[in-house]
């Protein structure tokens, strides 16, 4: 081969220029190229590698034409040089060519899916070209050049692949390639100095590649590893942070996170970490920024700063960043809290948070569940289960357990402290006495010696004595103390004294009291060696290492240590108990928020509290069952899962004890969970039982904790009973296939010694018949005969316990008549013998020597007559007239079939003339059977109506011929004055007037005689249920004289008004009444301005339902708008309710109110209550109500029209406050509504102008505001309709409530649909007697 000398080029183009070296003579034309390679591939073959010599114009004329050339051309020649000649080739075009086209590739990825087959072939093997580049530069080219010195340019040649590879998107995802890539990048920055560089290259493209932010990090930690580049990390964060604070980078600040994290992770401790230098941007204005630093000081403080071998140094930078991520809970920007919180929250898994800092973090965190920004109370509420749930001391953690095992170990350490602090007493009164003998010997030694130094330092001798310092001066001076001690101990007073001299006079502070001091230097030696001598720190620990001579053993000693540190970690445990109850109340209002993300974060809190045990977390489970009453449904599975974590997960080793566990758990439950709660935790108990997910065999452990198959008390026996009833309403088939085994156990024995036992079962029994009745099926409802020996069991218990004092009969009766409603077939016959049985019994016992009925009796008698009477009403209403629409769809059905049968047998004997006239005249016989069905529907209404009217309550039905006993107590108050039995009777008057309305009228004024006349008017009518009944009344009929409804409803608003003291009775009044309003059966001013107050009444859930009522009030049209001056004239007249309470219920009531209607004549309104009150206070309240109005255009012309009614109280601080902020809110502008900037300013004149005079001292008139002659004209129409829809708003309220009684009054008939259920009312007296 001839010698040819050869220049590896900076730029390709110049092989083109003719020169001594070699260059390219011939560039081919792209139409021969392919040829020309052919003929090369074959030289290849025939001469091997020297075939370039020759060749190699072919190859550069690729390069060349590379912009117009295929890429089956291109990589064609690639892989002829790359696999069969194994040599180096300018790879900058040909990459950039590359990447261009794989760019253009994923672009058109989803349209062509078969081009990207054929394009893999021609891909470019990145591994492998890095890999050959690293071997290349591995190896010795410095020999290629003259100096011996690998020219830059050859350097950024081979770097500039491995940045064209980091500008493909999809090195993302190809980790082998990022290895070898940034080996290759190592081997450079170490061998070639091309560190510098690549920093700069870095930081533009982290600008223009997103995509690095995800590579760059690993690849960096690499070089730091493998390469030992810490500085070049520093270079990096500094580059970085520089162009970082730009607001258009802040996206990109998680790279400078990771690139410290790097710097962190290997220097943290040491002087060149860069941690520190980041703290300058902590207050830097990008939240971004303050977060990537914060992450890099908690990644440090996790990876470096965590352990129990940390030096002094290394626990001081822990506190400092620990007390930043501290600072920084409360930064401004809720993201940066977020954060923070989260970084806490990790720590805390990680372990990395000391103890002594965990109570001050956590504190920190609850504070911050009550933050503004719905991200950092989500963040927040997770940071504190996270504390529970890693929390440094127990599994159960139940905060009256702790305290107990506190104070037992506090009474046991105080025992040991006294004995050691009595001997420790003696010991130190020992050495005061051995000191009081030495004293004086030694005070004589300290003078003398003081008196020589004098006479020394006056003769010259200040040699001697300074030698004789020296030497003493060699002792160490931990031995010092020591020696001086044992010096005082021996006698030797002079060595002592100089040996104390010397130390002292070493101590600045000392030598100058000592100057100041100089008469009583020998009492300042002396007050040295006395602290010395007697050290209470030293004979502390003397005698805690023990002697001969001590009264406790070593034992003893060592059992105050381990004492004194159980005391210590129980202290710590308690507070953090405190602080995590504290959190509980936080967590349950979270639970109600609206956002989702807040209510999951506090299940989740409640989940970990129930499993490790807090005393609390019961409240948690409560307020989470509340939560199933919501229509949300997100919520509710929530919930649902959450108990299901909490009661149905187990770590049993065996189906029966995981089995036995979940019973136990949720028997627990059961027994907690207050009555009022009991229906949410049916839905979750028949929701699991639908789905399946509580199985067959924990239903059958309920079963044998019923039955008594294993051990156990009554309570759990009742309480099973009480699940397996929930788990049926979920599956039917739980209670239906065994309704004989629970009739034989609860009509037996154990039902006649237990009437709670008993009234569970029938509850249970009854949830067989529960289901809804198919008025499309062909199939009958199940029933059970009368005659059923289980029913004859049950009424002869009730019969039989009726005239015995026995506990909770009343929930025996209630849940017996209940089961034999819903599963008899016959149940009025039924009732009415057990009626009848104990009527017979009762005349036959008055017949007798017994003349008085006991009060019990009597009582339990006006308590099932009224029951009776509700569940008739029922079963009619439900049961029966359902039963009798399923039969007439069957008989309609029938008829049917039979038409249809006729219709086919005439159309085979009809022509096609006379088809059309047969469909008509089967479209009429179509339409007839219509009507008859919807006739006889009408006539089973009806039927059942004249049952309830005539038949039930009143005439010769078994309940209305003993209506007089119930009305003979209600109409003998002086007679019958106990308050059981006239309750009773009362609630049982109104439940025989929901039945009838004949009946209801006949005796509705005995009952507000009643209510007037009674001799227990607190007692008797503190019965949430009685109101609830009352207010049944006017909801059920609305045939009923309205004379009386206004006695109703103002006989319930007393209770608010008054303030009555049970906040039970509030809450059924206020419930009632606003039933009444939402359904339009009274008006709403009459009474609305006593609820309003409720607002701020001390119960919380009756706060909640006033303001619920009013959201809804606000969906009615007008409603809320024409009664809130009402309110707001009541609240100032009130003397019950402060001013702020009542400025809290008119900013929450004009938040309701829609912003677009009324605005006008709200502010006209408020305006004329200027006129009507002369109190300042009241005149304040005005203008605060003005600052709510949302101000539109019409809304702000009419306050500056009004302006005469408010300018003589201008001058008030804070109605001229109230002003000022209703012209700052309507002077910012709002997108698509009119600007009001000029109304603001003549009102803002108006303003001023009262503060101005005139020369003659009086006051200016406000400026009138400029009218256009065409706008007048326009609005005087509009005016004179705005003014007459005023007067009809005012009184639109009366007249639609005079039309709603007008239209009542025509009503014929029953306002009750016959699809509806009839709320069932009980009394709270009806649970015991």
């Amino acid at each position: 081969m001839a010698h040819i000398n050869f220049v590896i080029p900076t730029n390709k183009q110049e092989l083109l220029t003719e020169c001594d070296d070699y260059y390219v003579k011939n560039v081919v034309v792209p139409k021969d190229l392919i040829s020309q390679l052919k003929n090369a591939r074959q030289s290849l073959k025939d001469e091997g590698a020297e075939f370039i010599v020759d060749t190699f114009d072919v190859y550069y004329s690729v390069l060349h034409h590379a912009d117009t050339l295929t890429m089956d051309v291109i990589f064609r020649s690639y892989e002829d040089l790359h696999k069969d000649a194994h040599l180096p080739i300018h790879p900058n075009h040909n990459f950039d060519r590359t990447e261009k086209n794989e760019t253009k590739n994923q672009g058109l990825l989803k349209g062509r899916k078969k081009s990207s087959k054929n394009n893999e072939q021609f891909s470019v093997d990145k591994k492998s070209v890095l890999i050959l580049l690293n071997n290349l530069i591995q190896r010795e080219i410095n020999i290629f050049w003259d100096p011996p010195i690998v020219e830059e340019s050859f350097v950024n040649i081979v770097s500039e692949v491995c940045y064209r590879f980091l500008q493909i998107p999809s090195v993302k995802g190809e980790r082998e390639v990022r290895v070898e890539l940034f080996n290759l990048i190592g081997s450079l920055i170490k061998e070639y100095n091309h560190g510098t560089t690549f920093v700069i290259r870095m930081v533009q493209l982290i600008k223009m590649q997103e995509h690095l932010m995800h590579c760059l990090p690993e690849g960096v930690q690499q070089l730091v590893e493998r390469f030992n580049c810490k500085g070049l990390v520093h270079d990096l964060i500094r580059e970085v942070t520089e162009w970082q604070t730009e607001e258009q980078y802040q996206d990109r600040c998680q790279i400078l996170c990771w690139f410290a994290i790097v710097d962190g992770g290997f220097n943290a401790g040491s002087d060149d970490s860069q941690v520190m230098y980041l703290n300058k941007y902590l207050n830097h204005e990008s939240a971004t920024l303050r977060n990537s630093v914060l992450s890099v000081i908690t990644e440090v403080v996790i990876n470096v700063l965590t352990g129990h071998d940390l030096s002094d140094e290394q626990r001081e930078s822990r506190d400092d960043f620990l007390a930043i991520l501290m600072e920084h809970m409360e930064d401004v920007a809720a993201i940066v809290r977020s954060k923070v919180v989260q970084q806490w929250a990790r720590m805390q898994k990680e372990s990395a948070i000391p103890l002594k800092y965990q109570n001050q973090v956590l504190e920190k965190v609850i504070e911050r569940l009550f933050d503004k920004g719905a991200m950092v109370r989500k963040s927040a509420a997770n940071c504190v289960t996270t504390f529970l749930q890693h929390n440094a001391f127990s599994a159960n953690l139940s905060l009256s357990m702790m305290l107990k095992e506190l104070e037992d170990k506090q009474r046991l350490l105080n025992v040991i402290n006294e004995q050691f602090e009595g001997m420790r007493m003696r010991r130190l009164l020992e050495l005061e006495k051995s000191w009081s003998l030495k004293c004086d010997d030694l005070k004589i030694v300290i003078e003398e010696e003081l008196r020589q130094e004098k006479d020394k330092s006056d003769g010259g001798l200040e040699e001697q004595d300074t030698e004789e310092r020296g030497r003493e001066g060699e002792i160490p001076k931990e031995q010092m103390v020591e020696i001086l001690r044992m010096y005082l101990n021996e006698g030797k007073y002079k060595e002592a004294y100089k040996l104390c001299k010397t130390a002292a006079d070493e101590m600045e502070e000392f030598r100058q009291l000592r100057d100041n001091n100089e008469p009583h230097k020998a009492d300042m030696y002396l007050l040295v060696l006395h602290s010395i001598f007697i050290n209470i720190s030293k004979v502390t620990e003397e005698l805690r290492t023990g002697g001969s001579d001590n009264e406790m053993t070593a034992e003893d000693f060592e059992k105050m240590d381990l004492l004194e540190k159980a005391v210590d970690f129980l202290k710590d445990c308690v507070e953090f108990l405190k602080l995590i109850d504290g959190a509980i109340e936080y967590m349950t209002h979270l639970l109600e928020t609206t956002a989702i993300s807040d209510m999951h974060e506090a299940v989740d809190f409640f989940t970990s509290a129930y499993q490790f045990n807090l005393d609390n977390s019961v409240q948690g489970i409560l307020a989470m069952l509340r939560i199933m009453q919501r229509n949300e449904q997100e919520r509710k599975d929530y919930i649902i899962n959450a108990f299901k974590t909490i009661y149905l997960n187990t770590d049993s080793a065996n189906m029966e004890e995981h089995c036995l566990t979940i019973v136990n758990r949720l028997i627990a439950l059961v027994k907690s969970v207050p009555v009022s709660n009991f229906d949410h935790l049916e839905l979750i108990i028949s929701e699991w039982t639908s789905k399946g997910v509580l199985d067959n065999s924990v239903i059958d452990m309920l079963w044998q904790y019923f039955t008594k198959k294993v051990s156990v008390n009554d309570e759990d026996s009742r309480a099973s009973l009480a699940l397996l009833r929930m788990s049926a309403l979920g599956r039917k088939t739980i209670i239906t296939r065994n309704i004989k085994l629970v009739a034989t156990l609860a009509f037996g024995e154990r039902g006649q010694e237990d009437m709670l036992f008993l009234g569970e079962a029938c509850e249970f029994l009854a949830v067989a018949g529960r289901e809804r009745i198919d008025i499309t099926s062909k199939k009958p409802p199940f029933k059970i005969k009368p005659g059923d020996e289980a029913f004859q069991n049950l009424v002869d218990i009730l019969c039989t316990k009726f005239f015995e004092p026995v506990e909770y009969y009343n929930k025996a009766l209630f849940g017996g008549v209940d089961f034999i409603y819903k599963l008899c077939s016959k149940p009025e016959k039924l009732c009415e013998d057990m009626i009848q049985s104990i009527i017979n019994k009762l005349s036959s016992d008055l017949a007798g020597e017994n003349q008085e009925v006991e009060r019990y009796v009597l009582t339990r008698l006006c308590q099932m007559l009224g029951f009776v009477a509700l569940k008739h009403l029922e079963y009619l209403d439900e049961t029966v007239y359902k039963e009798l629409k399923r039969r007439n769809n069957i008989r309609e059905e029938r008829k049917q079939s039979k038409n249809s049968k006729k219709s086919k047998k005439s159309k085979a004997r009809i022509s096609a003339l006379t088809a059309a006239n047969e469909s008509s005249l089967n479209t009429s016989i179509a339409d007839e059977s219509t009507l008859e069905g919807a006739q006889a529907e009408d006539t089973d209404a009806e039927f059942i109506l004249n049952v309830l009217e005539n038949d039930t309550v009143t005439g010769s039905g078994g309940l209305g011929k003993l209506a007089y006993i119930i009305k003979g107590v209600c109409e003998r108050p002086n007679i019958y004055d106990d308050v059981m039995v006239q309750g009773a009777a009362v609630i049982a008057l109104i439940r025989y007037m929901l039945v009838s309305s004949k009946f209801c009228d006949q005796n509705i004024q005995l009952l507000f005689t009643i209510f007037e006349k009674t001799n227990h008017p607190s007692e008797m009518l503190h019965s949430g249920a009685l109101i609830g009944s009352l207010g049944e009344v006017p909801q059920h009929y609305r045939t009923l004289d309205t004379k009386n409804i206004p006695k109703a409803s103002k006989f319930m608003t007393s209770f608010i008004h008054f303030r009555d003291p049970s906040n039970a009775i509030r809450k059924a009044t206020f419930f009632t009444l606003a039933n009444l309003i939402l359904r339009d059966m009274i008006r709403a001013h009459s009474h609305i301005s006593e609820m309003v107050c409720c607002m701020v009444d001390e119960d919380k859930e009756l706060r909640d339902m006033c303001r619920t009522f009013f959201v809804n009030l606000s969906h009615k049209e007008n409603n809320l708008y024409n009664v809130l001056p009402d309110i707001f004239s009541h609240l100032m007249d009130s003397g019950s309710i402060s001013d702020n309470d009542g400025h809290a219920i008119m900013k929450f009531l004009f938040e309701l109110m829609d912003k677009s209607k009324h605005m006008e004549n709200l502010v006209d309104r408020f305006c004329c209550k200027f006129r009507l009150t002369e109190d300042m206070q009241h005149h304040r309240s005005i203008a605060y109500c003005l600052s709510l109005i949302q101000y539109n255009e019409k809304a702000l012309k009419k306050l500056i029209e009004n302006f005469p009614t408010y300018k003589h109280l201008v001058h008030d601080p804070e109605i001229y406050g109230f002003l000022k902020n209703i012209m700052q809110s309507c002077n910012k502008q709002q997108t698509g509504k009119a600007d009001l900037k000029p109304l603001v300013s003549d009102l803002e004149k108006s303003i001023n102008s009262v503060f101005e005079l005139n020369e003659d001292g009086t006051m200016k008139p406000p400026p009138v505001p400029p009218k256009s002659a065409r706008k007048t004209k326009s609005r005087k129409p509009s005016s004179k309709k705005s003014s007459r829809r005023r007067q009809e708003s005012d009184s639109d309220e009366d007249v639609a409530d005079t039309e709603k009684e007008n239209k009542a009054r025509d009503t014929p008939c029953r306002a009750s649909n016959r699809r509806r259920r009839v709320r069932q009312v009980m009394s709270d007296s009806d649970s015991k007697n």
